[in-house]
C-alpha cells in the first residue's frame, strides 16, 4: 500500500496544526539550549574547583610532600 503525498499533507494537517509545531520546535530548542547552558555552568564549577584545589596544595606543599619524601 502506497501513500501519496497528498494523502500525506492531508493526514499531517488533521494531525498537527502550524503553532503545535512551532511550539514542539521551541521546546526542544529551549531544552537543548538549557542543557547546554546547564553543562558551561557545570564545566565552570568544576574548573573552579580544580583550581583551587591545586593552589591549596601548592601553598600547603610543606604539610604534605615531607612526609611522602621521608618514606
Amino acid at each position: 500500500m502506497t501513500i501519496t503525498e497528498n494523502e500525506i499533507r492531508k493526514m499531517l494537517r488533521e494531525e498537527l496544526t502550524k503553532q503545535e509545531v512551532r511550539s514542539m520546535i521551541d521546546d526542544k530548542l529551549s531544552e537543548y539550549l538549557k542543557d547546554r547552558e546547564l553543562k558551561k555552568q557545570i564545566r565552570n564549577i568544576a574548573v573552579d574547583v580544580i583550581d583551587d584545589f591545586f593552589r591549596e596544595m601548592w601553598r600547603k606543599n610543606g604539610f604534605w610532600k615531607n612526609p611522602l619524601k621521608n618514606r
